[in-house]
Protein backbone atom coordinates (compact mmCIF):
# COMPACT_ATOMS: atom_id res chain seq x y z
CA UNK A 1 0.00 0.00 0.00
CA UNK A 2 1.24 3.21 -1.27
CA UNK A 3 1.30 6.40 0.59
CA UNK A 4 0.80 9.48 -1.45
CA UNK A 5 0.57 13.52 -1.43
CA UNK A 6 -2.98 14.63 -1.83
CA UNK A 7 -1.20 16.18 -4.85
CA UNK A 8 -0.11 12.60 -6.49
CA UNK A 9 -3.53 11.22 -5.04
CA UNK A 10 -5.57 14.12 -7.27
CA UNK A 11 -3.08 13.37 -10.26
CA UNK A 12 -3.91 9.94 -10.27
CA UNK A 13 -7.75 10.26 -9.63
CA UNK A 14 -7.67 13.43 -12.38
CA UNK A 15 -6.06 10.89 -14.84
CA UNK A 16 -8.29 7.90 -14.29
CA UNK A 17 -11.60 9.46 -14.24
CA UNK A 18 -10.64 11.86 -17.43
CA UNK A 19 -11.49 14.96 -15.79
CA UNK A 20 -11.80 17.70 -17.49
CA UNK A 21 -9.66 21.19 -16.59
CA UNK A 22 -12.26 22.92 -15.39
CA UNK A 23 -13.11 20.26 -12.80
CA UNK A 24 -9.98 19.42 -12.05
CA UNK A 25 -9.37 23.04 -10.94
CA UNK A 26 -12.43 22.70 -8.88
CA UNK A 27 -10.98 19.68 -7.03
CA UNK A 28 -7.54 21.26 -7.04
CA UNK A 29 -9.19 24.58 -5.07
CA UNK A 30 -11.30 22.18 -2.27
CA UNK A 31 -8.03 20.51 -1.67
CA UNK A 32 -5.81 23.80 -1.82
CA UNK A 33 -8.35 25.12 1.32
CA UNK A 34 -8.52 21.64 3.04
CA UNK A 35 -4.57 21.52 3.19
CA UNK A 36 -4.39 25.27 4.47
CA UNK A 37 -6.22 23.54 7.62
CA UNK A 38 -4.52 20.28 8.22
CA UNK A 39 -1.00 21.79 6.70
CA UNK A 40 1.11 21.27 3.53
CA UNK A 41 2.66 18.32 4.94
CA UNK A 42 -0.21 16.48 6.15
CA UNK A 43 -1.39 13.37 4.05
CA UNK A 44 -4.00 12.12 2.69
CA UNK A 45 -3.38 8.43 5.90
CA UNK A 46 -3.33 11.04 8.24
CA UNK A 47 -7.01 12.47 7.95
CA UNK A 48 -9.34 11.06 10.51
CA UNK A 49 -13.19 11.46 11.20
CA UNK A 50 -12.43 13.84 14.01
CA UNK A 51 -10.10 16.23 11.68
CA UNK A 52 -13.13 16.71 9.01
CA UNK A 53 -15.35 17.11 11.93
CA UNK A 54 -13.40 19.89 13.16
CA UNK A 55 -12.80 21.14 9.96
CA UNK A 56 -16.36 22.07 9.13
CA UNK A 57 -16.53 23.53 12.53
CA UNK A 58 -14.08 25.96 12.12
CA UNK A 59 -14.87 26.60 8.00
CA UNK A 60 -19.05 26.81 8.63
CA UNK A 61 -20.73 29.82 9.12
CA UNK A 62 -21.96 29.84 12.48
CA UNK A 63 -23.20 32.69 14.81
CA UNK A 64 -19.59 32.67 16.42
CA UNK A 65 -18.19 32.43 12.58
CA UNK A 66 -20.34 35.21 10.65
CA UNK A 67 -17.76 35.10 7.85
CA UNK A 68 -17.71 31.48 7.24
CA UNK A 69 -19.34 29.53 4.17
CA UNK A 70 -22.78 28.16 4.11
CA UNK A 71 -23.76 24.96 4.28
CA UNK A 72 -24.37 24.32 0.12
CA UNK A 73 -20.52 25.05 0.22
CA UNK A 74 -19.47 22.95 2.96
CA UNK A 75 -21.63 20.27 1.03
CA UNK A 76 -20.17 20.74 -2.13
CA UNK A 77 -16.29 20.88 -0.10
CA UNK A 78 -17.46 17.13 1.27
CA UNK A 79 -18.79 15.93 -1.37
CA UNK A 80 -15.38 16.56 -3.99
CA UNK A 81 -13.08 14.97 -0.97
CA UNK A 82 -15.41 12.00 -0.43
CA UNK A 83 -14.66 11.14 -4.04
CA UNK A 84 -10.85 11.67 -3.69
CA UNK A 85 -10.52 9.73 -0.55
CA UNK A 86 -12.78 6.70 -2.15
CA UNK A 87 -10.29 6.77 -5.29
CA UNK A 88 -7.87 6.66 -2.85
CA UNK A 89 -9.08 3.77 -0.87
CA UNK A 90 -10.47 1.27 -3.85
CA UNK A 91 -7.13 1.19 -5.57
CA UNK A 92 -4.88 1.41 -2.21
CA UNK A 93 -2.95 4.71 -2.57
CA UNK A 94 -4.05 5.38 1.35
CA UNK A 95 -3.71 3.71 4.13
CA UNK A 96 -7.16 4.06 5.10
CA UNK A 97 -9.84 1.83 5.33
CA UNK A 98 -13.21 4.01 5.80
CA UNK A 99 -13.46 7.22 4.65
CA UNK A 100 -13.43 11.06 6.85
CA UNK A 101 -15.90 12.07 4.54
CA UNK A 102 -18.57 10.06 4.63
CA UNK A 103 -21.36 11.05 6.15
CA UNK A 104 -20.10 14.49 7.28
CA UNK A 105 -22.54 16.79 4.83
CA UNK A 106 -24.87 18.98 6.44
CA UNK A 107 -28.78 19.70 6.40
CA UNK A 108 -28.76 23.07 4.54
CA UNK A 109 -31.59 25.66 4.48
CA UNK A 110 -34.04 25.85 1.81
CA UNK A 111 -34.20 28.95 0.10
CA UNK A 112 -35.07 30.62 -2.97
CA UNK A 113 -32.62 30.77 -5.69
CA UNK A 114 -31.01 33.97 -6.21
CA UNK A 115 -33.02 35.37 -8.92
CA UNK A 116 -33.60 39.04 -10.62
CA UNK A 117 -36.32 41.21 -10.97
CA UNK A 118 -37.84 42.98 -13.84
CA UNK A 119 -36.76 46.45 -12.93
CA UNK A 120 -32.95 45.42 -12.20
CA UNK A 121 -33.00 43.96 -16.06
CA UNK A 122 -34.48 46.96 -17.33
CA UNK A 123 -31.97 49.12 -15.83
CA UNK A 124 -29.28 46.98 -16.67
CA UNK A 125 -29.95 47.27 -20.46
CA UNK A 126 -30.74 51.26 -19.56
CA UNK A 127 -26.83 51.81 -18.24
CA UNK A 128 -25.47 49.50 -21.56
CA UNK A 129 -27.48 51.82 -23.62
CA UNK A 130 -25.80 54.25 -22.00
CA UNK A 131 -22.61 53.10 -22.58
CA UNK A 132 -23.36 52.81 -26.24
CA UNK A 133 -24.19 56.39 -26.63
CA UNK A 134 -21.32 57.81 -24.23
CA UNK A 135 -18.62 55.73 -26.38
CA UNK A 136 -19.83 56.86 -29.78
CA UNK A 137 -20.59 60.09 -28.77
CA UNK A 138 -17.07 60.94 -27.59
CA UNK A 139 -15.23 58.31 -28.84
CA UNK A 140 -14.04 57.50 -25.30
CA UNK A 141 -13.74 53.80 -23.43
CA UNK A 142 -16.54 53.36 -20.68
CA UNK A 143 -16.51 51.39 -17.95
CA UNK A 144 -18.62 48.53 -20.06
CA UNK A 145 -16.27 49.26 -23.02
CA UNK A 146 -16.87 47.52 -25.97
CA UNK A 147 -20.83 48.26 -24.67
CA UNK A 148 -21.99 46.66 -27.59
CA UNK A 149 -20.11 43.42 -27.18
CA UNK A 150 -21.35 42.88 -23.28
CA UNK A 151 -24.61 43.86 -24.11
CA UNK A 152 -24.49 40.60 -26.51
CA UNK A 153 -23.07 38.88 -24.01
CA UNK A 154 -26.15 39.75 -21.34
CA UNK A 155 -28.64 39.03 -23.78
CA UNK A 156 -27.08 35.52 -24.64
CA UNK A 157 -27.30 35.22 -21.04
CA UNK A 158 -31.07 36.27 -20.86
CA UNK A 159 -32.91 34.95 -23.35
CA UNK A 160 -31.03 31.10 -23.19
CA UNK A 161 -30.33 30.88 -19.55
CA UNK A 162 -26.52 28.79 -20.57
CA UNK A 163 -23.80 28.72 -18.43
CA UNK A 164 -21.29 30.85 -17.90
CA UNK A 165 -18.67 28.25 -19.24
CA UNK A 166 -21.20 27.37 -21.90
CA UNK A 167 -20.78 30.71 -23.32
CA UNK A 168 -17.01 30.78 -23.54
CA UNK A 169 -17.08 27.42 -25.64
CA UNK A 170 -19.61 28.49 -28.15
CA UNK A 171 -17.40 28.90 -31.47
CA UNK A 172 -18.30 31.03 -34.91
CA UNK A 173 -19.18 27.82 -36.32
CA UNK A 174 -21.92 26.72 -33.58
CA UNK A 175 -24.53 29.59 -34.37
CA UNK A 176 -26.51 29.19 -37.26
CA UNK A 177 -28.30 32.32 -38.31
CA UNK A 178 -30.37 30.77 -41.38
CA UNK A 179 -31.93 28.20 -38.89
CA UNK A 180 -31.96 30.54 -35.65
CA UNK A 181 -30.48 28.03 -33.98
CA UNK A 182 -26.73 27.32 -31.89
CA UNK A 183 -24.97 24.77 -30.47
CA UNK A 184 -23.89 24.34 -26.72
CA UNK A 185 -20.71 21.90 -26.71
CA UNK A 186 -20.21 19.30 -24.01
CA UNK A 187 -17.21 20.54 -23.64
CA UNK A 188 -18.69 23.40 -22.06
CA UNK A 189 -21.72 21.71 -20.28
CA UNK A 190 -21.69 20.52 -16.20
CA UNK A 191 -23.97 17.40 -17.52
CA UNK A 192 -21.34 16.71 -20.67
CA UNK A 193 -23.62 16.57 -22.97
CA UNK A 194 -24.41 18.80 -26.34
CA UNK A 195 -27.41 20.62 -26.95
CA UNK A 196 -28.60 22.71 -29.73
CA UNK A 197 -31.10 25.81 -28.73
CA UNK A 198 -33.49 27.92 -30.52
CA UNK A 199 -31.95 31.66 -30.79
CA UNK A 200 -35.19 33.53 -29.46
CA UNK A 201 -36.16 36.33 -32.00
CA UNK A 202 -35.24 39.28 -29.74
CA UNK A 203 -31.87 37.78 -29.20
CA UNK A 204 -31.15 37.72 -32.82
CA UNK A 205 -29.82 40.78 -33.75
CA UNK A 206 -27.17 40.67 -31.15
CA UNK A 207 -25.76 37.45 -32.12
CA UNK A 208 -26.27 38.72 -35.89
CA UNK A 209 -24.43 41.79 -35.15
CA UNK A 210 -21.35 39.37 -33.38
CA UNK A 211 -20.67 37.30 -36.07
CA UNK A 212 -20.55 40.22 -39.00
CA UNK A 213 -18.10 41.85 -36.29
CA UNK A 214 -16.35 38.24 -35.76
CA UNK A 215 -16.26 37.96 -39.86
CA UNK A 216 -15.02 41.25 -39.94
CA UNK A 217 -12.46 40.09 -37.97
CA UNK A 218 -11.02 37.40 -39.41
CA UNK A 219 -12.89 34.90 -37.56
CA UNK A 220 -12.91 31.02 -38.34
CA UNK A 221 -15.41 28.87 -37.53
CA UNK A 222 -13.24 27.20 -34.63
CA UNK A 223 -12.40 30.35 -33.27
CA UNK A 224 -14.16 31.19 -29.50
CA UNK A 225 -17.18 33.73 -30.72
CA UNK A 226 -17.76 35.61 -27.44
CA UNK A 227 -13.63 36.72 -27.49
CA UNK A 228 -13.86 40.64 -25.93
CA UNK A 229 -10.07 40.61 -26.38
CA UNK A 230 -10.64 40.33 -30.05
CA UNK A 231 -12.74 43.73 -30.28
CA UNK A 232 -11.22 45.77 -27.66
CA UNK A 233 -7.77 47.00 -27.61
CA UNK A 234 -8.28 47.24 -23.72
CA UNK A 235 -8.39 43.62 -23.58
CA UNK A 236 -5.02 41.75 -24.09
CA UNK A 237 -5.79 38.16 -23.34
CA UNK A 238 -5.57 35.53 -26.24
CA UNK A 239 -8.90 33.88 -24.78
CA UNK A 240 -11.79 35.33 -23.14
CA UNK A 241 -12.05 33.50 -19.56
CA UNK A 242 -14.49 33.53 -16.97
CA UNK A 243 -12.55 36.14 -14.79
CA UNK A 244 -13.56 39.16 -18.24
CA UNK A 245 -17.41 37.90 -17.78
CA UNK A 246 -17.31 38.33 -13.97
CA UNK A 247 -15.13 41.55 -14.08
CA UNK A 248 -17.69 42.67 -16.68
CA UNK A 249 -20.60 41.90 -13.95
CA UNK A 250 -19.24 43.70 -11.21
CA UNK A 251 -18.96 46.61 -13.14
CA UNK A 252 -22.55 46.35 -14.43
CA UNK A 253 -23.61 45.45 -11.07
CA UNK A 254 -21.77 48.41 -9.27
CA UNK A 255 -23.03 51.11 -11.97
CA UNK A 256 -27.01 49.12 -11.45
CA UNK A 257 -26.68 48.84 -7.56
CA UNK A 258 -28.32 45.36 -8.07
CA UNK A 259 -26.59 41.97 -8.00
CA UNK A 260 -26.44 40.63 -11.59
CA UNK A 261 -24.94 37.58 -12.57
CA UNK A 262 -24.75 34.85 -15.75
CA UNK A 263 -26.45 32.45 -12.81
CA UNK A 264 -29.03 35.12 -11.87
CA UNK A 265 -30.24 35.09 -15.23
CA UNK A 266 -30.35 31.72 -15.35
CA UNK A 267 -32.69 31.31 -12.55
CA UNK A 268 -34.75 33.99 -13.84
CA UNK A 269 -35.71 32.40 -16.75
CA UNK A 270 -36.60 28.82 -14.82
CA UNK A 271 -38.63 30.79 -12.99
CA UNK A 272 -40.59 32.80 -15.63
CA UNK A 273 -40.95 29.75 -17.93
CA UNK A 274 -42.13 27.67 -14.42
CA UNK A 275 -44.50 30.40 -13.97
CA UNK A 276 -46.20 30.24 -17.33
CA UNK A 277 -49.88 29.72 -17.24
CA UNK A 278 -48.62 27.11 -20.48
CA UNK A 279 -45.39 26.03 -18.37
CA UNK A 280 -43.81 22.68 -19.76
CA UNK A 281 -41.52 21.17 -17.78
CA UNK A 282 -39.70 19.13 -19.85
CA UNK A 283 -38.92 21.68 -22.35
CA UNK A 284 -37.77 23.68 -19.64
CA UNK A 285 -35.80 21.09 -18.51
CA UNK A 286 -34.23 20.36 -22.07
CA UNK A 287 -33.28 24.44 -22.30
CA UNK A 288 -31.64 24.51 -18.92
CA UNK A 289 -29.91 21.02 -19.85
CA UNK A 290 -31.05 19.35 -16.45
CA UNK A 291 -30.40 15.54 -15.83
CA UNK A 292 -32.61 15.50 -13.33
CA UNK A 293 -35.83 16.56 -13.45
CA UNK A 294 -35.98 17.54 -9.70
CA UNK A 295 -33.31 20.28 -10.69
CA UNK A 296 -35.95 21.67 -12.90
CA UNK A 297 -38.58 21.51 -10.13
CA UNK A 298 -36.82 23.90 -7.99
CA UNK A 299 -38.31 26.69 -10.26
CA UNK A 300 -41.50 26.10 -9.20
CA UNK A 301 -42.67 28.45 -6.77
CA UNK A 302 -45.99 28.63 -4.93
CA UNK A 303 -47.90 31.50 -5.42
CA UNK A 304 -49.17 33.72 -2.73
CA UNK A 305 -52.68 34.69 -4.02
CA UNK A 306 -53.65 31.03 -4.89
CA UNK A 307 -52.73 30.20 -1.68
CA UNK A 308 -54.42 32.64 -0.11
CA UNK A 309 -57.51 32.13 -2.61
CA UNK A 310 -57.23 28.23 -1.18
CA UNK A 311 -56.99 29.36 2.41
CA UNK A 312 -59.89 31.28 2.06
CA UNK A 313 -62.23 28.49 0.65
CA UNK A 314 -61.40 25.99 3.12
CA UNK A 315 -64.90 24.63 4.00
CA UNK A 316 -65.41 24.44 8.28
Amino acid sequence: MNDVSFSELLSQYATYKYLRPKTIETYMGVVRVFRHYVGPDTLPSMITVDVVVNWRSRIIRSKSNPKGIAESSWNNYARHMKALFKFGIEYNLIAVENNPFDKVSVRQPKKPKKSLRPDQIMYAREVLSLARTYEAKFQERSKLYPSWFWQAVMETFYYTGIRLNQLLHITAGDINLKKKSFRASAEGSKTNAETTLPIPDELFPYLQKLLVAAHNSGFKREDQLFNVNRFSSRHHRIGMDTYQVERFFQALSGLTGSRISPHRFRHYLGTTLMSSPSRNIHLTQQILNHTDLRSTMEYVHPDLEEMRKALNQRVG
